[in-house]
């Protein structure tokens, strides 16, 4: 990886809320956005020119639960990426084989994919388990929401190697895109983020203080490995003090001593052994970055057979599954997808929290006429919808379902829907649909001069409309801010 347009590029499809706008505009627009970060942001002699502040989104977690960050502006963005690619080189390896961590860093001259990281890191918990008699596992509550912004500037700007210039940015980056709050300003779910927090817990790592035979972390996933459960504990105490020197917090809900594997996972631990091809295998674990999917290949040997998948199909019925159960058991059935549209209408409406897990399953789904009518009919029956499942419906629309009968309708209904949801109304408008009154609603929107996510969106999506129509609108557009000119500046050269 040679550049920041690279980092964005590769990350993009992994993020929460992957808007192309922000893609687009890092793509066409890099130069000029970063002379408007260096010349204007930066500079002092531009007041009015700052970080905005960032639209509030809410990604779902299991059992209701939501997961609340922001979804960062095309400046902001490349700016998070631009600074920590450039500084890539203070986001170290492990400390030692006896302290472990896993991930989130630049290797080889390319971040290290999470799904590899997360593999290496299951398989060391494997042979941690086998060698030592106990274990602890523990997270830290609400980890991204819950830093504190001067202790993370104070941190990266200790760092060698980063320049003032980068340390005074980072600070006013996250102070202004978060409106001065000091705790809750750090996205989740973009790398540049998830490398800063993994980082920052490194003095945990780094602690003389600690006796465990094995510490492995993956971001603020912790287990703690030793043959005396009395060393542990006092680890645990150890660490727990340690975080509360940053008002860092254990959860106590997931903290387990000698943690045992479910009974949902031990049939499909089975059944995952019996498999022969290799197959993408999904897995959602919780990080402080957000719920993820995780992607990975593993050999198997031998195919599902039918009364395997009809096994499955009924655990995907049961009445009692929990959302992380009913994402891992998609993993195995991921290549019987056109199966699965029988059941996707109970799992759109009783497990919100895999809608992206769903999205990735309809790319290989062939029937996608039944597939838009099942989305339509969700769409209108009533079912509360959180912003989260109507954004990754749309891109379901937009990326696998162009053409198809009652794909208007839809995009027209999750509009409708999204009255309080800005992003994924942007997710809408951004598609360069021009038909189902899309055009009108978007020069509607373009001519007021507002600028934010709904008038950006709106300028991507005119993309696809003949040149002069479309630069007609856009040169008024650009008239109600730098953002808005920005914008405006990087469709044209569409």
């Amino acid at each position: 990886m040679t550049s920041t347009i690279e980092f964005i590029k590769k990350d993009f499809s992994s993020t929460l809320f992957p808007l192309k706008t922000n893609l687009i505009l890092a793509d066409v627009n890099r130069d000029e956005i970063k002379d408007y970060i260096n010349g204007k942001v930066l500079s002092a002699q531009h007041e009015g020119d700052n970080f905005l502040s960032q639209h509030k989104v809410y990604a779902t977690k299991p059992r209701g639960h939501l997961r609340r960050t922001v979804k960062l502006d095309p400046v902001s963005e490349y700016f998070i990426y631009d600074v920590v690619y450039r500084n890539r080189d203070i986001f170290r390896p492990q400390v030692s084989d006896a302290r472990r961590s896993f991930g989130y860093r630049f290797q080889n001259g390319n971040h290290i994919p999470v799904h590899t990281a997360y593999s290496e890191y299951k398989a060391h918990l494997g042979d941690c388990s086998g060698e030592f008699s106990h274990n602890i596992q523990f997270d830290i509550a609400s980890y991204f929401n819950s830093l504190y912004h001067h202790d993370l500037s104070h941190w990266f700007a200790s760092k060698d190697g980063v320049s003032g210039v980068d340390s005074n940015a980072f600070g006013k980056f996250f102070r202004e895109t978060n409106s001065g709050r000091s705790v809750d300003f750090l996205p989740h779910g973009i790398y540049p983020c998830k490398m800063i927090g993994n980082e920052f817990l490194k003095f945990v790592d780094l602690s003389g203080l600690l006796k465990s035979a094995r510490s492995v972390r993956f971001m603020d996933d912790f287990t703690l490995f030793d043959n005396d459960i009395s060393v542990l504990k006092q680890d645990f105490i150890r660490i727990q003090q340690l975080l509360g020197k940053f008002a860092l917090n254990v959860n106590p809900s997931k903290t387990y001593y000698d943690n045992k594997v479910g009974d949902i996972e031990k049939t499909l631990t089975n059944i995952k052994q019996s498999l022969k091809e290799i197959i993408t295998d999904y897995e959602e674990f919780p990080t402080a970055s957000g719920v993820e999917v995780v992607e990975t290949e593993v050999e198997v040997e031998n195919s599902l057979s039918q009364e395997q998948i009809d096994g499955l199909m009924a655990l995907l019925k049961k009445e009692d599954l929990e959302e992380t159960d009913a994402d891992l058991i998609l993993t195995f059935l991921r290549s019987h997808s056109d199966s699965l549209l029988e059941l996707f209408p109970t799992l759109l409406e009783r497990f919100p929290n895999i809608i992206k897990h769903i999205y990735s399953i309809c790319s290989e789904i062939a029937d996608k006429v039944t597939l838009t009518k099942i989305i339509h009919d969700f769409l209108n029956s009533g079912t509360v919808l959180l912003e989260y499942q109507l954004f990754w419906l749309g891109a379901i629309l937009e990326d696998y379902l162009s053409g198809i009968e009652l794909y208007g309708e839809c995009l027209i209904n999750i509009y409708e829907l999204t009255s309080e949801f800005k992003i994924a109304r942007s997710k809408i408008l951004e598609i360069p649909e021009q038909g189902f009154g899309f055009k009108e609603i978007r020069d509607e929107l373009l001519k007021t001069g507002q600028s934010d996510w709904i008038s950006w969106s709106s300028a991507i999506g005119s993309r696809s409309l003949p040149s002069g129509e479309r630069n007609y609108v856009l040169d008024y557009f650009s008239k109600g801010s730098p953002m808005n000119f920005l914008v405006a500046s990087g469709v044209k050269k569409l």
